[in-house]
């Protein structure tokens, strides 16, 4: 099956990236009279002459004891352990999943019908495993990891029971992404790969039974294989320009040529997620057709004529985010991202009409795959108050039931939570769609310290679901507010692209008229605000505390970026080829990326900051965090700053969960008096 490829949190996520600020959610982040008002600047920031470098906060002996007395408080929120990424075997008898419940994600294969059952520990760490699925014999498991999150993924084969583990692209460090399986060739994959170095993409294709990889097509853009039709002589290949510009190829696997599928030469459009039919002869594309219509279209795979279209209204504003196609042909699966929430919808797969919408509660949800027989698909699910977790749905009734029944050791010792949704009225009249959660029970009389997580992206939206860090602070007494200002997705096409280069100062006003809209709320305490988040929400943070100083109390700022010119040259060029749009060019936009970079106010930071950084973060390098502690602790501004040497653009590894909740409750709680 083609699996969803869906560009924005912590920058472009393709397959299970860190989601910043939700931590187990899956597929997955003072006033002023002017606070938008800029300098006039003629030339650029000049860069670094050298790396400029700060050592991690050597903590004291007293600050060590008070982490350690909180640790087992935070333990037992991790016990609750997730499950992910459900692949059902071709026969349907097994799931192949991943979790987290030692530490660090891991593989997993257990019997299906049978949720008590142990499940078998097929791949174990100390390295994640971050993706897995099998192959369509149903004779292995291929699973990417990688080393210290450096995203240098590798393929690698493994038997069910866990026997034969073989690395598959024992070559060069790339940038690999999952494998496509044609169906009526088990034994071949294809799979895209790219260096850091550029957004050049190789298509390559290999064999299970042995033997290198081969390139059968260079795309001198960015671009990922998504899918391949059944005999595996075509290849569907999204190409990305921005996160509202995407265009699907089709590659001739023989002849090493590519035709454009959609949109049409000229046009531009937002792609979320292909897949051909189960015989090959459509492709269906998800799309808002470059404007507010979000619809799935049904393409003939030769001529790319139109044959069938199913409009997403339901809200009209929310996209298909996933669609998966039965091998019988009979039906579609869809995941609608409405935003805040997500709906599994079951369509015709001939006509594209509506059947059924699968009956589950508010929460986060996501597809997995179907079985051979087409008669039941996996999905994933993540609820406020309940971990994530995998299920097995019934392709014709939509009866969902689970695929595991894990118990987790201290869930029911956590405090409730309140899940609010709401909206607040932007400077301009937009509507910035916010939820909230509280603790519970809690005094109504007494206002609480509050979190507002900003998600990372931009183009990503924060969903309602379990979160560790939301439980954390709620667990200590705070309300956690996570808004979704403009740039996010869920809400439409213009809504997505309303943060867009010189608009950015408009979600910079979002973020005041939030915390503008917390003061007037009986449950937050206006005198202690924090801005967090992560990826694109640590810039937010950062660009909170220099544009709006004085409103925000403290921030909390995880692999964020401080200097637009520093990040644009050192990321993954991919990442700064689909910048463009976004951010602007680096060589070309110079006034515009100095008008939105946090280090030119770095001076204005005067609230307390902690600063969380992996070492081996490919996406936003080290040197961004570097950058500000170095400045905060020139001006004897408080900075507390946590480097964990085996995480990249992540906190996956339960130790460094625990030290990070820890420090953090500790910094703020000496911040927030």
């Amino acid at each position: 099956m083609a699996r969803s490829f869906f560009f924005g949190t912590c920058l472009i996520v393709l397959a299970s990236g860190f989601a910043c600020g939700g931590g187990d959610r899956q597929p997955a982040q003072q006033p002023t009279t002017q606070p938008n008002t800029v300098s006039t600047v003629t030339t650029p920031p000049a860069t670094p002459s050298g790396p400029v470098t700060s050592d991690p906060t050597v903590l004291t002996p007293d600050e060590k004891n008070r982490d350690k007395a909180l640790a087992p408080k935070l333990e037992a929120i991790l016990d609750a352990f997730g499950n992910f990424e459900p692949r059902l075997s071709p026969d349907g008898k097994l799931v192949a999943f991943r979790s987290n419940r030692n530490g660090v994600p891991e593989l997993f294969v257990s019997e299906v019908g049978k949720p008590t059952s142990e499940a078998k520990k097929i791949v174990a760490g100390p390295e994640r495993v971050a993706s897995a699925d099998w192959s369509r014999d149903g004779k292995w498991i291929i699973f990417k990891r990688d080393q210290g999150a450096d995203e240098n993924f590798r393929l690698y084969k493994v038997k069910p029971d866990g026997g034969d583990i073989t690395n598959l692209t024992p070559g060069d460090a790339l940038h690999r992404d999952e494998p496509v399986l044609p169906r009526k060739k088990p034994s071949t994959i294809f799979f895209s790969a790219r260096k850091t170095t550029s957004p050049e993409t190789f298509i390559n294709t290999l064999s299970l039974d042995g033997g290198e990889p081969k390139v059968i097509f260079t795309d001198p853009g960015p671009s990922w294989a998504v899918v391949a039709n059944p005999e595996g002589t075509h290849v569907l290949i999204f190409r990305f320009a921005s996160p509202t510009n995407q265009i699907v190829f089709d590659l001739d696997v023989a002849a090493g040529k590519t035709k454009r599928v959609y949109p049409p030469e000229g046009k531009s459009a937002g792609i979320s997620h292909v897949d051909f039919s189960a015989d090959g002869k459509k492709i269906f594309v998800a799309t808002d057709s470059g404007g507010e219509d979000n619809v799935i279209l049904a393409l003939d795979a030769t001529t790319y004529a139109e044959t069938a279209r199913y409009v997403q209204d339901r809200p009209k504003t929310a996209r298909v985010s996933e669609l998966m196609v039965s091998p019988k042909g009979d039906r579609l699966a869809i995941t609608v991202d409405a935003g805040n929430r997500s709906e599994i919808r079951i369509l015709d797969a001939k006509t594209l009409r509506h059947e059924r919408d699968l009956k589950i509660p508010l929460g986060a949800a996501y597809l997995g795959d179907f079985t051979e027989d087409g008669k039941r698909f996996a999905l994933g699910q993540s609820l406020p108050d309940a971990p994530p977790d995998i299920y097995v749905a019934d392709a014709q009734t939509g009866a969902i039931e689970p695929l595991r029944d894990d118990k987790r050791n201290g869930l029911a010792s956590l405090p409730g939570i309140d899940v609010n949704v709401t909206t607040v009225q932007a400077h301009d009249g937009l509507a910035i769609p916010v939820h909230t959660y509280l603790p519970k029970p809690r005094d109504a009389s007494k206002s609480l310290p509050t979190i507002v997580n900003f998600h990372g992206g931009p183009a990503s939206s924060s969903r309602i679901g379990w979160s560790w860090t939301a439980r954390i602070f709620t667990s200590q007494g705070y309300a956690f507010v996570e808004p979704n200002i403009r740039g996010s997705t869920g809400f439409g096409r213009a809504y997505e692209m309303a943060d867009n280069r010189e608009k950015r100062a408009n979600a910079i006003k979002d973020v005041e008229t939030i915390n503008k809209w917390l003061r007037s709320q009986e449950w937050a305490d206006p005198d202690r605000l924090v801005i967090y988040g992560g990826s694109y929400g640590g810039y937010i943070v950062l660009m909170g505390l220099t544009r709006q100083t004085g409103m925000w109390k403290a921030g909390v700022d995880i692999v964020g970026v401080a200097n637009l010119f520093t990040f644009l040259k050192s990321t993954d060029q991919t990442i700064r080829s689909a910048f463009v749009d976004e951010f602007g060019d680096l060589e070309k936009d110079q006034k515009l990326l100095e008008e939105f970079s946090p280090m030119r106010d770095k001076d204005k930071i005067t609230s307390p900051l902690f600063v969380y950084q992996g070492q081996n973060d490919p996406r936003v390098p080290r040197a961004e965090s570097d950058q500000v502690v170095v400045s905060l602790r020139t001006r004897k501004v408080p900075v507390e700053y946590m480097v964990a040497p085996n995480e990249g653009h992540s906190l996956d590894r339960r130790e460094n969960r625990i030290e990070f909740g820890t420090r953090v409750v500790r910094f703020l709680a000496d911040h927030l008096k």
